[in-house]
């Protein structure tokens, strides 16, 4: 029953990797001929599709590597410029691997610089990225004033914190997402008494 339940997670992660690569592989094959800009695109639009770096990275690659082939495979095979000679080919190569680092390191900046947020009748769900768990306590401390004191859960790869404050409960989880970055997930809720 349990691996049963965990197949259906994996094609279910399979399933949202494949509806994001049919967004990014086209939009990278179609500007990946603009030299510099394409990777900014790329990796501007890829951070705000995916909310997980892995799979975010992946698909990053994946549509630069693809753009890069193709545009590589055009400049070797189909395009002949006479004034630049055998340039062109470098140029692309040159190009495609500028493009690709700029995507990768566009995508790393906006994916932990942005935050997730939604709202909901009860509350409201975020998501965010620090360098220091005394990070999180700075970007909450204007929430946290008419808070009491926190109750701590300690896991192996995760702090869960539960404050009460004056009509509202405050939950956040921190996990390691990485070398000195972690996520956060906060949940405010408000408080039925």
């Amino acid at each position: 029953m349990q691996s049963k339940t965990i197949d259906r997670l994996k094609n279910h992660d399979r399933e949202k990797i494949k509806v994001k690569l049919k967004y990014t592989i086209p939009l990278a094959l179609a500007i990946w001929w603009i030299p510099i800009f394409s990777g900014l695109i790329l990796g501007f639009v890829s951070s705000f599709l995916n909310k997980e770096y892995k799979k975010g990275i992946f698909s990053v690659l994946l549509s630069s590597i693809i753009a890069s082939a193709f545009y590589i495979a055009l400049a070797y095979y189909v395009l002949k410029v006479p004034i630049l000679g055998n340039l062109l080919p470098t140029f692309a190569i040159i190009f495609s691997i500028i493009d690709t680092v700029i995507s990768i390191l566009v995508f790393n900046f906006i994916f932990y610089k942005s935050s997730f947020s939604s709202i909901t009748s009860d509350g409201m769900y975020s998501e965010f990225y620090v360098s220091s768990r005394d990070e999180v306590e700075d970007r909450l401390k204007e929430l946290l004033i008419n808070c009491g004191d926190p109750k701590l859960t300690l896991s192996e790869d995760k702090i869960s914190v539960h404050r009460e404050c004056s009509g509202y409960i405050v939950d956040y989880d921190i996990v390691e997402a990485g070398k000195n970055k972690y996520k956060v997930r906060l949940q405010i809720k408000k408080k039925y008494e």
